[in-house]
């Protein structure tokens, strides 16, 4: 069965607003967006397309001068930002007071959530999502922080199941912040290297769920992931191995033939649920879920990781969706305006 892997979500109500604030208030005015990005975001996510339909709606994008003095820069409407470290969070934190009425996407404290893998989740595990067609939740999970030695007597006395998928606790942006293991045995477990999270691997048939939010908008993804694992991997294998980022597994699963079971996306009410709910507790506007379906189970759900600004280059029709937010917001902050003069 041959299944379309792309699909948006956005309720009656989110139509009619995104109706009522689009296209742009004011035609001969510039929205201007400075970005700080690294060279590798520039790349995937400003695209040439995105730019051009950009200058057709009346945005502008403006890089943003890490040699100067923010302040100096702009104006800007909007900073739309993915740079790590304390002294960048300082400078826009610090620039973000000076200038409250620039947009912030998003603010640095929000993101500070999504660099720890152990606080990432945590808004997750308290969700109570039981009314909207499904049960969503995190793997168990178990933070390791140093002494590799202990990691087997830890394992054993929080009664996690092996395999357990070992990531970098640290999220920076890097890619060893991303790379994974996975532990077959007791015995292997004292190789890793902590500061760490062990995760207990659920099968979930080789499909993960991509949900990309921006601002009240949803898109979902296939891509394939890890396969499953049968008991008899587990008592034939040991060791630790390594393995490629699960999101980025293998190539787009959207145009393959899959078992309908596995490859069904996740109900409507769920994840306009989840998202909105995470949207609050995160304090973010850009980010990405990555989801995953226990195989056997049709309404049980985990969420494996949480993203910054994810690589929204590789969602088809990225750049009207972003392009219609950006605007939104403008038109958000003008709607107050007039409603409370």
């Amino acid at each position: 069965m041959r299944l379309n892997g792309e699909i948006s979500y956005r309720n009656e109500e989110e139509e009619k607003e995104m109706c009522s604030f689009l296209p742009p208030p004011l035609p001969k005015q510039k929205l201007v967006v400075g970005y700080a990005l690294t060279s590798k975001k520039v790349k995937s996510f400003l695209q040439p397309k995105l730019e051009g339909l950009a200058r057709k709606k009346g945005i502008l994008f403006v890089a943003i001068d890490h040699t100067r003095p923010l302040s100096e820069q702009g104006p800007f409407d909007i900073v739309l930002h993915k740079l790590t470290g304390i002294e960048w969070q300082q400078i826009l934190e610090d620039y973000w007071r000076k200038h409250p009425e620039v947009t912030v996407l998003d603010p640095p404290d929000a993101i500070q959530h999504l660099h720890n893998r152990q606080s990432m989740l945590e808004g997750v595990a308290d969700l109570n999502l039981s009314d909207c067609y499904g049960k969503v939740g995190v793997p168990r999970q178990l933070v390791i922080t140093k002494d590799p030695l202990s990691i087997p007597d830890a394992v054993t006395k929080a009664g996690l199941t092996l395999p357990l998928v070992a990531k970098p606790l640290v999220v920076d942006g890097s890619a060893k912040s991303h790379e994974l293991s996975l532990a077959y045995d007791q015995f292997s477990l004292s190789k890793l290297n902590p500061p760490l999270v062990l995760q207990e691997f659920v099968n979930h048939g080789g499909v993960l769920f991509k949900v990309y939010i921006v601002g009240e908008m949803i898109k979902v993804m296939r891509r394939f992931s890890l396969p499953d694992v049968n008991k008899h991997e587990i008592l034939n294998n040991a060791g630790v191995f390594r393995v490629p980022r699960v999101s980025c597994a293998a190539a787009s699963a959207d145009d393959v033939d899959l078992d309908p079971v596995i490859a069904e996306l996740p109900p409507r009410p769920l994840l306009e649920r989840l998202g909105r709910d995470l949207r609050r507790r995160l304090g973010l506007r850009l980010f990405n879920i990555d989801m995953i379906r226990e195989h056997g189970m049709r309404d049980r759900y985990y969420v494996i990781d949480i993203n910054y600004f994810p690589g929204y280059g590789k969602m088809p029709g990225y750049e009207h969706i972003f392009t219609d937010f950006l605007l939104s917001l403008v038109q958000s902050k003008y709607k107050r305006r007039l409603s409370n003069s």
